[in-house]
Parts: structure tokens; sequence; C-alpha cells
């Protein structure tokens, strides 16, 4: 497409609006053409109501739950409410998926140095992917409307909740507040929040991102059931053996990071030139407006991804109308790898094909396959 990326997703998010705010931002290529479609409720959009030249979600879906692909991700847990405890070493997962009442909370999906991120959906609400042009279904996925932001000790500090009510949590201290913006500078929200200390000096945020689908109560259960698991790598299922130079990690996932990020997407590299020092955060780091230039490498399945951009045979390309913007399909045609570069970013288009020309990709349906973080970038950009 010609479009710039953030024009093309201004529109579609105003179109969304009246239906349910966004997540963030997804894939550039969100064109007009299409039939959207509501989920039985009002929920968490990714980027906007996506549209593809073929098709159009009206909600998000991460790619795990996507109908048709099997995932071996560890099988979510009844929540046992115990003490809980945040990784030592960077770039590492430490928390389970787990159920408590209507509510089923993933595991952790998104890690920065100073957090990481969990999603939740309530009961069995689904949004379906419809083909623009037969108006069939061509796949279905979980709604998510509230996320579970898990700091790093010593990371968080409750100020937005300075005026909450206080609450307690697992006989822990926490801040209840029925408006608060989960990021300033976004414009989802103000929604109700739960601020509560899980350990000593160490904070977690629930929050929900659509408005008026959660209550305390509600967000008081979620919070009960927060569990440790085991420390492991986290892991993403595409690994850039060349990126550009000058730029370092800042955050990884199957997402990018809120409300940048779009759950349908399969993976999320993203670095900066500045690494943000993740100290005294009241909220997540928004990097898509804040630090400077920054480099995004992302992968999406294909049915998120416009047709023009659907070139088999692996070779990088960039978008005609954006020097910023380039793509490569994987060999099975499934999936679509992008990078951008924002903020700023003054890198050469050789520098991008480069990085996407390098990409390894493994296999977004089995995380058995996937590689950990910290080799999914060269040692350069740690």
């Amino acid at each position: 497409m010609s479009q710039n990326m953030q024009d093309l997703l201004q529109q579609a998010r105003v179109d969304a609006l009246s239906e349910a705010p966004p997540m963030g931002r997804g894939v550039d290529d969100v064109v007009a053409a299409g039939r959207r479609r509501r989920g039985r409720h009002k929920l968490l959009q990714g980027g906007a109501a996506v549209a593809t030249a073929a098709a159009v979600v009206a909600a998000i879906a991460l790619p795990q739950a996507f109908a048709g692909k099997s995932t071996d991700a560890p099988a979510v847990v009844a929540a046992q409410p115990s003490a809980v405890t945040y990784p030592d070493a960077d770039w590492t997962y430490g928390f389970k998926g787990y159920k408590v009442g209507d509510f089923t909370v993933t595991g952790a999906e998104h890690v920065t140095p100073g957090y990481q991120e969990l999603y939740v959906q309530r009961g069995k609400q689904m949004s379906d992917l419809y083909d623009g042009q037969t108006n069939q279904v061509v796949a279905f996925s979980p709604l998510y409307s509230a996320n579970i932001t898990v700091y790093r000790p010593g990371v968080f500090q409750p100020t937005k909740f300075a005026a909450g009510e206080k609450v307690t949590v697992n006989g822990r201290p926490g801040l209840f507040m029925s408006k608060v913006m989960y990021i300033d500078s976004s414009d989802i929200g103000p929604n109700v929040a739960l601020a509560w200390q899980y350990a000593d000096n160490a904070w977690a945020v629930a929050s929900s991102v659509v408005n008026g689908e959660f209550n305390q109560g509600e967000l008081l259960k979620l919070a009960s059931g927060l569990t440790s698991a085991p420390a492991s790598p986290a892991t993403v299922s595409i690994k850039a053996k060349y990126t550009p130079r000058g730029y370092v990690l800042s955050s990884a996932g199957r997402t990018d990071d809120f409300p940048s990020g779009a759950s349908y997407m399969s993976a999320s590299i993203r670095l900066m030139q500045t690494r943000p020092s993740y100290t005294s955060l009241t909220e997540p780091v928004d990097a898509s407006y804040e630090h400077g230039p920054t480099v995004r490498i992302a992968l999406y399945p294909v049915e998120f991804t416009d047709s023009t951009h659907q070139r088999p045979g692996g070779t990088a390309y960039c978008n005609s109308g954006n020097a910023n913007l380039c793509f490569r399909m994987s060999a099975d045609g499934k999936y679509l790898a992008e990078i951008y570069a924002d903020g700023g970013a003054n890198i050469p288009q050789s520098e991008l094909l480069k990085t996407l020309q390098e990409l390894e990709f493994a296999d977004p349906a089995q995380p058995s396959t996937w590689f950990p973080v910290m080799s999914a970038v060269p040692a350069s950009a740690l």
C-alpha cells in the first residue's frame, strides 16, 4: 500500500471507536474494503477493526488461538494463590496462565527489562474473521479485554493511584481506581484499574481496556489468581541474525508494546537507539511516542495482511509509498514479516532489507520451536 501506516491506522481507529477501543496499532495494510462484524460484546480490538483486502477482523486474537492451528503452549491452570516472585534474569518469563471465576488469563506474553504482560478473556467470548467478498468466517479467536502488567520489584511507583480506594489482595495492599489511563498518551480510557503489591516493593496492575466491561470485584478476582511459574527464557518465533546498527532490544513477545501491539501478531521484536531505564515507572513504556527512533520487527498470520504483500518466494521488498516499511513472506506463505522504522529513524532501506532477508522463522504454531529472546537478536543489540 502506498499510504503511510499511521494514516491508515488512524482512519481505522476512528471507525472502530464506536465498537471498542483498540489495543494498538497493527499491520500497516488497513484497507477500507471488507466487512466488519461485531463480536458478542464490545471488547478489545487489535489496532482497530483491522481490514485486509480479503477480510476484516472485529477484535483481537493471539495467534496461538487461531482456528485450525495447534499449540504446545502450557495448559492454563486453576488459580492457586501463593507467594508471587518475579524472575531475576532479564528476558525471562515467570507467570502462569490461570483461570479464576469466568476469566481465563494467559501466561506472560510480552516482556521488557522492567515488566511483563498477561491478557484476560472473559468466558468464551470470541471474534470471527469474515471474508470481505463471500461473508464467510475464515478464522476465529478469543477476545481479550484486560491486561495484567507485572512489574519487576522496585520498578513501579503507584502515583497514578494515589486517590484510589484502598483494597486488599491476598493479604497485601492495593489501590482501585474507577477512572485511570493505562497509558496517558493513548486514546484508550480512562478505565477501571487495580494496582496491588504482589510482593514487597513489587507491584502489578490489572486494567480493563474496554469502557465499562470490568468492576472492582472482577479485578480483585484477577489479581488474587496471579501465580508464578518457574523462570524460563522468553521466546519468539523469529530470529534476527542482523539488525540496524546502533539499536538495542527493548521488548519482545507475541505482540508489541501497548498500545502499539496487536494481539493477532505472531511475534514482535522492538529495538531502540536508547533503551528506557525501566525505573520509577507509573505506567508501561509507550515506545511509539517516547525515547526517540525505534525499529519493530513483527510477524503476522497471512489472514491479517493485505494481498498485495503476499509475495511468495521469501524475498524481502519495501513499500513503494513508505521508505521505512519493508516486508517478507515466510517460505510456506503462512506468515508475513514486517520491519518498520519510526520516530525519526533514518535507516537506509538496504539495512531494513538485510534485516528481513536474514530473518529466520520458527513455526508460530509450535512454541517449542521458538528462539530464546537472548539469541533472537545479535549480541550487539543486547
